[in-house]
């Protein structure tokens, strides 16, 4: 039998030479999954494999978090199956993956309507944790993590509005790739706060990740490597676990980059409420019915009713803001370097009890570490990739990410394939 290999683009390779046709390694892939999700429960619903088996990710079996729509299938959004819909198109997403030959074979948990930092879901099996099964899974693309980090596909794709591609693959200690806003159209995915979601992508390798984002953005250059590079590293003056610092300070020191300390921490804050405000203003308009009815789902309501208290003129403020912060922090930030290096997670990986709302042992500073330095770079639309750096002394993933400028995928992914970073054995 067919052996898959550890990386997609190894099984790309082995596609093209014909060691192995499309349709045995599609078969293979879903073979994997099934018997792993026994394991670690993550799956809404098997797809049906597509029939076609042409361009770059032709063999290659995806999954998705289940916020996207499908031909015919509305998603069930984290709070059920999803339903026939006809006349519904499947999301611009899923179509440029289909386009460059790949097959979706699963639909994956999420936290409900993308509301959560962490895979709190009433209505699915806990999502376990692949390489900790004490530790918590982030939210709320947690299927889409569960699933990579597990082995059963090669990369998902998520959404990121407030971290929530980046939140569990920190946990997880993948990659996990936050697009620029607006580098892939938000067409057929159920919206959360639209001027911040992005669609995002999850995998254990950079390569991978490159190979995904390339069918997305196929009209995107691949630069080369670079021959320098500069970095810019914040570490928060307060609120960073001392081992994460030290991690992070000690992987520095490894790069083939030139790294310069700074310090926003003023501007931070500044920024991050901008974050909020629109976060909470959108959501609330989003989900207005169902809060208004008092219907919405528990996570809903811990965003959506401060978004209704706000003042409109308050999210109007942070909107006109915008452009002018953005154009402030590029010119700061990247005008003499290439990426800005911060923490992903304040803190280590929790136990997924301390973080779990309603549980006795529940610990909201703990909560509140998961998603502490994420909330901001949705709002300037930046692309941002977290990598594993570390472990700690549970072996739980310490990860940093990475900033770049607008439409820098590419440069990110780079830069991770030049850098240090940990390659879990699952």
């Amino acid at each position: 039998m067919f052996e898959l290999p550890a990386r997609m683009t190894q099984l790309q390779d082995n596609i093209r030479a014909g060691h192995v046709s499309a349709q045995d390694a599609l078969l293979a892939q879903v073979r994997r999954g099934q018997s792993l999700n026994t394991k670690f429960p993550c799956v809404v619903e098997e797809l049906p494999l597509a029939s076609h088996h042409d361009g770059p990710l032709a063999g290659i079996a995806l999954a998705h978090k289940d916020i996207f729509q499908l031909n015919d299938r509305a998603p069930g959004c984290g709070v059920g199956m999803g339903f026939t819909h006809k006349g519904v198109a499947p999301a611009n997403a899923i179509s440029a993956l289909q386009q460059a030959g790949a097959s979706q074979w699963a639909t994956l948990v999420m936290a409900p309507h993308a509301c959560g930092a962490t895979s709190q879901n009433m209505h699915f099996a806990r999502c376990i944790n692949p390489t900790d099964a004490g530790a918590a899974v982030g939210g709320s693309s947690s299927g889409s993590t569960v699933a990579v980090a597990a082995g059963m596909t090669y990369a998902a794709l998520g959404t990121d509005t407030a971290g929530s591609v980046r939140i569990p693959a920190a946990t997880c200690g993948l990659i996990g790739l936050k697009t620029t806003q607006g580098a892939i159209s938000n067409l057929g995915c159920a919206p959360l706060a639209p001027s911040l979601d992005s669609v995002g992508i999850l995998s254990r390798f950079p390569q991978d990740a490159r190979e995904i984002w390339a069918a997305l953005c196929p009209q995107m250059p691949r630069p080369l490597a670079q021959p320098s590079i500069n970095c810019q590293l914040w570490l928060p003056d307060k609120g960073v676990a001392p081992l994460v610092a030290q991690t992070i300070r000690t992987w520095t020191t490894k790069l083939d980059a030139r790294v310069n300390d700074i310090h926003m921490d003023e501007s931070f804050e500044v920024l991050n409420r901008h974050a909020q405000r629109v976060l909470f203003f959108e959501t609330a308009q989003t989900h207005h019915s169902t809060l208004t009815e008092g219907t919405a789902e528990p996570s809903v309501q811990s965003i959506g009713l401060l978004g209704l208290g706000l003042p409109q003129s308050w999210y109007e403020e942070s909107l006109q803001s915008r452009s002018i912060l953005l154009q402030d922090f590029v010119n700061q930030h990247f005008g003499k370097a290439d990426f800005l290096i911060m923490p992903s997670l304040a803190d280590t990986v929790p136990d997924w009890q301390t973080v779990e709302i309603g549980l006795p042992t529940f610990d909201r500073a703990a909560l509140f570490a998961m998603h502490r330095y994420m909330g901001f770079v949705n709002y300037l639309g930046l692309p941002s990739l977290n990598l594993p750096i570390g472990r700690d002394e549970r072996g739980r993933a310490i990860c940093v990410q990475v900033l770049a400028r607008p439409f820098a995928e590419h440069q990110l992914l780079n830069f991770a394939e030049q850098s240090p970073f940990v390659f879990w054995n699952l």
